[in-house]
């Protein structure tokens, strides 16, 4: 599981072409893979070598919301919640 977290003002959107790149060791073997809670495709989402366990997010695929932020009326202290995007890979040994 992967989450990824983005403190900024702004969306991380699909124009910033995140990726997010893991080498799996052990490799897994047939993977699923799930993003903010939607199934993904291999090729069309990610790629994934299954004699090299290298896993990698194609360009502009992980969209990541901004943060929100919120001010204590009493003390005027800053409060930061990161916007979170979380990516699933799953499979076996």
């Amino acid at each position: 599981t992967f989450v990824i977290e983005n403190t900024g003002n702004t969306e991380a959107s699909e124009a910033e072409r995140i990726v997010l790149t893991d080498t799996f060791d052990p490799i897994l073997k047939n993977i699923a893979v799930t993003f903010n809670g939607t199934a993904w495709t291999a090729g069309t989402q990610y790629t994934y070598g299954e004699t090299t366990g290298v896993f990698a997010t194609l360009p502009g695929q992980i969209t990541v919301p901004a943060a929100t932020y919120t001010q204590d009326p009493v003390t005027g202290a800053w409060t930061v919640t990161p916007g979170v995007s979380e990516l699933i890979v799953t499979g076996t040994v």
